[in-house]
């Protein structure tokens, strides 16, 4: 609307908050695209499931049951 009207009420905001938006858009539509393709290819484990199942597995201390050291 500034550019409309040819006002300046946001100052230099205004850059910056476009930027802001730009880059939230680009966010989103990437990890639009990964959720999809999670979705798609729901019978093969994820690259995210398949690193948590190995980083459990090397750090099984990490995982344990503090009272009874049962996992």
């Amino acid at each position: 609307m500034d550019q409309i009207f040819g006002l300046n009420m946001q100052k230099s905001g205004l850059q910056d908050t476009m930027w802001d938006l730009i880059v939230d858009v680009a966010g989103a539509a990437f990890m639009s695209i990964l959720g999809w393709g999670y979705i798609n290819n729901r019978e093969e484990d994820s690259f995210l499931e398949r690193w948590i199942r190995d980083f459990v597995e090397k750090n099984p201390r990490l995982f344990q049951d503090g009272e009874t050291g049962k996992e």
